[in-house]
Formats: C-alpha cells, structure tokens, sequence
C-alpha cells in the first residue's frame, strides 16, 4: 500500500505545480439583459447632461430625486439642486463599469463605476461609485434616489474583499 501512496503523492503535487503556473481562470459575468436596459438608461443620463438637455434629464429624473453622497450622508441634495449643478459644471467625458442590476418588482438597483476625465488636481473624483434606485412608473423608469461615494482604493469597507478582480464589461 506504501507503494501506491508515494507515486499517487508525487502525482498530485505535479498537478498543484501545473495549476500553480497557469494562468488564474476568471469567470467573467454574463451581460444581463436589466444591465443592458439600465446601461442604457445611465448612459441616456451621461448624454442629457453632455448636451444639457433639461427635458431628457426631467424624463429620467423623478420628481422626488435626491443626490446622496457619502461625504454627507445626512445631507441631501434635492432634484432641483443636483440638476442645476450637473449642468452648471463643466461637462467632462466619462464612462460606466462594472455595472450590476438588481430587480425588485418595480424598482431596479442599479450600482456601477463611474470614471471621469477630470482635469489632475481637480476637485472632483476621477472615478465614482454609484448606486442609483430606478422605479417603473406609468411614463417608465426614473431614478429615484442616487448614492455616490468618490472610489480611495487605499481604503476598505468593513466585510468588503479588495482583492477580487475587477471586470470590465462593454455597454
């Protein structure tokens, strides 16, 4: 039985050796058909404030909309505010990552990176977590309420992993 057991050792070491210098396999998730949809929602929402459109921001901003961000959680910004002052700044290029879509009945929760082409040492954050809540109304969807939070990779959340791999998805 000693025979058996060293050449089945042997063999099960060069097996963990293979898989050591292969390259680690990523499962990469599928573009769902709701990040699709809401892709296209959010990126309707980068356009408007690009070409500062007042009546496409109306279309996808709920009445009762407020900007949340992370610096004064207790502090929001109404709808009125935040949209003057998403058409009072400059309007920088930016895109979506890492998009996800969560549907609950008539309200979808949409959290993704936003990253911005700010100028260096610009007040604003180069890249931006966002958690935006959409709710499905007679006209269709608008967003309810956005929460956002500048990215500092330097720090954590209690429970978060910072080690899994980040995965780009095109919209």
């Amino acid at each position: 039985m000693i025979k058996f057991i060293f050449p089945a050792l042997a063999l099960a070491a060069s097996a963990c050796a293979l898989a050591a210098d292969a390259p680690a396999q990523r499962n990469v998730p599928i573009l769902t058909r709701t990040v699709q949809m809401f892709g296209t929602l959010e990126n309707q929402w980068l356009d408007a404030v690009q070409a500062r459109d007042q009546d496409a921001l109306k279309t996808l901003v709920a009445d009762n909309y407020e900007l949340r961000v992370a610096a004064v959680p207790g502090r929001p910004t109404p709808r009125e505010e935040s949209l003057k002052r998403m058409l009072a700044d400059p309007a920088y290029a930016s895109h979506i990552e890492q998009m996800a879509a969560h549907e609950y009945g008539n309200i979808v929760v949409v959290s993704f990176m936003w990253k911005l082409d700010v100028p260096k040492g610009s007040a604003l954050a180069s890249q931006v977590f966002v958690v935006d809540t959409w709710k499905q109304n007679e006209g269709g969807w608008q967003v309810a309420t956005r929460y956002a939070a500048p990215v500092t990779p330097a720090k954590s959340v209690p429970g978060a992993d910072l080690e899994s791999p980040a995965i780009k998805k095109k919209m």
